[in-house]
């Protein structure tokens, strides 16, 4: 009772925190309860702008409670949800809300098991995308397929100066096509 009596005090304050941009919540949940009431408090106003959620082990059941934050906040500019164990589902409907957001710069998915679904989401995330500049998709269980989806959108995306995509099996042609797109941004941008 004591906790639900807390979350619900954190969910208030948090509703009407006039200056609320910044978030880190680095290996804070630990059950659904807490979710729910953080999801609550924030998918009712447009103001974040940074998000890290890295390192809190949370599943594709648990980040669906979350969901809702990321259509309704369209501004963030810099999302952290590395080591928190997504799956290519979630991952799709995230890279969906994503794509109405002109602000994202910075995503980081780094040892979540997205695996190709969640890089063809990833790949039509980034495709002619003017803002991204940093993804980290390092260790998501992503093959040559979900490799090939990466490099062709590269292909239209000239922004993107930093990828991390180590530790995945992609074949070489794909890691030569996404390296020479990102020297290439690096160099021109």
């Amino acid at each position: 009772l004591k906790y639900v009596e807390e979350s619900k005090v954190i969910e208030f304050k948090m509703k009407n925190q006039d200056k609320l941009k910044d978030f880190s919540f680095q290996q804070h949940f630990y059950d659904s309860i807490g979710l729910e009431h953080f999801s609550l408090a924030l998918s009712n106003d447009n103001r974040l702008e940074h998000l890290d959620l890295s390192e809190n082990d949370l599943g594709p059941k648990n980040f669906s409670l979350l969901q809702k934050i990321f259509k309704v906040n369209t501004k963030i500019e810099s999302l952290n949800i590395a080591d928190c164990w997504i799956d290519g589902e979630q991952t799709d409907y995230l890279c969906t809300s994503l794509k109405r957001n002109n602000k994202l710069k910075y995503l980081y998915l780094r040892n979540c098991r997205i695996g190709d679904r969640g890089s063809q989401a990833v790949a039509k995330l980034i495709e002619n995308n003017s803002n991204l500049i940093e993804l980290e998709i390092f260790n998501c269980n992503i093959t040559e397929a979900g490799g090939n989806e990466i490099g062709n959108a590269l292909k239209t995306n000239f922004k993107i100066e930093k990828l991390s995509i180590g530790d995945n099996k992609l074949n070489i042609q794909d890691v030569e096509q996404i390296q020479q797109s990102v020297i290439f941004n690096t160099q021109y941008n």
